[in-house]
């Protein structure tokens, strides 16, 4: 024991040691990612509801802002930022952090077990709501007396 222990603390044998210290961590890390994917599975099925919210939330690396994901993808802007803090709000995303720049997913779609093929597309607001035909307007009579005088 005290030969291993010796044999720990020399610098040769430091970096096989930082190697092994550094799987152990990744396997803690990987362990705990598919831990807490799992226990996410339920709520993401709820938020990430369409084909549009899921594309939107895979674009979400940390680095691409809502503007560029909202051009990239002809979701509004807004539409983008509203759904970014609805996806932090459940746990699903990070906000904008001294890391991360803008939003970021914490997890894969695959992760979350969202299949983009089997969600709904989005209906636009024109679909959502059917307004009426627009009412015609009267016109109105003009109420000025002739010559441009005005009652005064």
């Amino acid at each position: 024991m005290l030969k291993y222990m010796r044999d720990y603390n020399t610098r040769e044998n430091m970096s096989d040691h930082s190697d092994r210290d550094i799987a152990i961590l990744n396997d803690i890390r990987s362990y705990l990612r598919i831990t807490a994917a799992s226990s996410s599975r339920d709520v993401a099925s709820k938020v990430i509801d369409t084909q549009e919210k899921a594309n939107i939330y895979s674009k979400m690396d940390g680095k691409t802002s809502t503007f560029q994901i909202a051009d990239a993808t002809g979701v509004p802007q807004r539409t983008v930022g509203n759904w970014a803090e609805d996806f932090v709000k459940s746990g699903l995303a990070s906000p904008p952090n001294e890391f991360f720049r803008s939003h970021r997913a914490l997890f894969s779609l695959t992760e979350l077990a969202v299949d983009i093929s089997l969600l709904k597309k989005r209906k636009k607001k024109e679909e959502m709501t059917e307004s009426p035909p627009a009412a015609k307007l009267d016109t109105v009579p003009d109420t000025e007396p002739q010559g441009g005088q005005k009652d005064g």
